[in-house]
């Protein structure tokens, strides 16, 4: 039986077709695709890989057609928790998208409605920009301007000084031979989520290699907190109630947030 993921990310261009309602998918805005994985043993043979490639092709889907591309069963079969655990591509989002996206996949659940898209990039207004380059800054890269090239290339790192950047890299050149089995199976062991692309999970494992793993929320005690290196501070992610059989937001940390200690890493 093959198992399913979600990828989540901003358009990279304006020629993907919606897989539910068949029109095109405009640029930079949210799309999310499933994506069928089959195990290695029924990609055996020509045929099989043949087969196994076309399934394994990601679907894309316009942020509100995603619901209707499925059941609200079939959404809580395969992703019962929250969206920062359970798509692939999240943590590449802008955090204003973020809630939006979680919204959209409780709604798929059949748990509340389908909110409004997000904001596509220079439709207007004071919508942010995608992390894709911007015609101003290609503009300056045409003119020779390396300084502002460099500013353009270089990530955002407020939680971070420059000696955890340093550790960070560190950690992730001697993690980055590891397969995604194996630095899935890290985060598992040190009770982090292990979904998501190999470069997500390499950056979450040098993360916490490096600085020690993310605290438990200390108000719903149920999940590790994230840490964002755009405000440098720590929020819980929200987790699955498995009796109540619903995903629940959280708003922790909560008050003592500051004194909020990393634990080790464990190999």
């Amino acid at each position: 039986m093959p198992s399913f993921a979600i990828e989540v990310e901003y358009a990279k261009s304006n020629r993907a077709t919606c897989k539910h309602c068949k029109a095109k998918i405009d640029k930079d805005a949210v799309r999310l695709g499933i994506k069928a994985q089959l195990g290695e043993a029924a990609a055996e043979g020509e045929e099989g890989r043949q087969v196994s490639h076309a399934m394994e092709a990601v679907k894309w889907h316009h942020f509100g057609c995603l619901p209707r591309a499925r059941g609200p069963a079939w959404f809580k079969k395969h992703f019962p928790g929250a969206a920062s655990e359970a798509l692939a591509g999240f943590d590449g989002l802008r955090e204003a998208d973020h809630e939006a996206v979680d919204a959209l996949l409780r709604a798929c659940r059949g748990e509340g409605e389908v909110p409004d898209a997000p904001r596509v990039a220079g439709g207007g207004g004071d919508a942010e920009e995608t992390p894709s380059k911007t015609p101003s800054s290609r503009k300056r890269k045409a003119g020779g301007d390396a300084e502002s090239e460099s500013v353009t290339k270089t990530p955002k790192v407020v939680g971070f000084d420059t000696e955890q950047v340093a550790s960070i890299a560190a950690a992730k050149a001697m993690l980055a031979s590891k397969s995604v089995a194996v630095l899935g199976a890290l985060l598992a062991k040190n009770g982090l989520p292990k979904t998501g692309r190999k470069e997500e999970l390499l950056d979450r494992c040098a993360e916490s290699k490096a600085l020690g793993v993310p605290p438990t929320c200390t108000l719903c005690e149920k999940v590790k907190l994230r840490f964002s290196r755009d405000s440098g501070k720590f929020s819980c992610p929200g987790y699955f109630d498995s009796d109540d059989k619903v995903f629940k937001r959280c708003k922790g940390p909560g008050e003592g947030a500051c004194e909020l200690k990393r634990t080790p890493w464990q190999e």
